[in-house]
């Protein structure tokens, strides 16, 4: 303990750590996904931090409709040609702004990264009707959404969404990410916090997550994390 002689008995306590790991539920304004990250001691107030981030990323112009003559099929996105999902492992810093001064107090932490964005583009699988050529539907099959020959008339749902993961491309781009996170664990060992942040995804082309309607090339979200971890010595 020598060398913490000069800290507060509180910072003494949590100067042992040096290591931290958590993760959650990311909810942000175009869909939804998981995060992780771990940071090692840098300083007292300062830490390296590694993140890894899997989300899912939605167009602004996506809306869900029922098949045209059953509503109890699948709810599907007219005109979307690819699901889009972002990988982003980033390296940033986590710096502490107010410590947690007893058991059940808060602390707040500014956190920052930059990175690959990693996008993977899928394409989307419906459910096309069949009809013989009296006009009677005899079933329906599981086909890739092609505008061309696909339209409200002739689609029954949505089909598997795991079809479609071996005609997948990725997209390499970029992102950086600033986020406020507020801990409020009354354990000085776990992690129990809610942060709060802004995320910029760019790439060089623009995504093609659906048709007859311009894609963007630059993903500007906000997002609410619900995270959990441990610190270690």
């Amino acid at each position: 303990m020598e060398g913490f002689t000069q800290l507060p008995a509180v910072q003494v306590n949590e100067a042992r750590f040096t290591k931290e790991f958590w993760g959650g539920l990311v909810m942000h304004s175009q869909g939804f996904g998981v995060n992780f990250n771990y940071s090692k001691f840098k300083t007292y107030k300062k830490k390296r931090l590694f993140t890894f981030d899997f989300v899912g990323m939605q167009h602004e112009k996506e809306y869900k409709i029922f098949g045209s003559i059953d509503e109890s099929a699948k709810r599907y996105v007219f005109g979307k040609l690819n699901s889009f999902m972002v990988f982003r492992p980033g390296y940033g810093g986590r710096k502490l702004f107010l410590e947690k001064l007893r058991e059940n107090g808060l602390q707040i932490a500014l956190n920052w990264s930059v990175g690959p964005s990693i996008g993977l583009t899928k394409p989307v699988y419906l459910e096309v009707l069949q009809i013989d050529s009296y006009g009677q539907i005899i079933g329906y099959s599981i086909e890739r959404y092609d505008p061309e020959e696909h339209n409200i008339y002739n689609i029954y749902g949505r089909g598997p969404w795991s079809r479609g993961f071996s005609e997948a491309r990725f997209h390499i781009g970029g992102f950086v990410k600033l986020g406020c996170e507020f801990e409020f664990s009354d354990d000085r060992g776990i992690i129990k916090a809610l942060e709060i942040g802004a995320v910029a995804d760019l790439y060089p082309q623009r995504i093609p997550i659906m048709t007859e309607i311009e894609n963007p090339f630059l993903f500007p979200t906000v997002y609410l994390s619900l995270l959990i971890g441990a610190k270690y010595y």
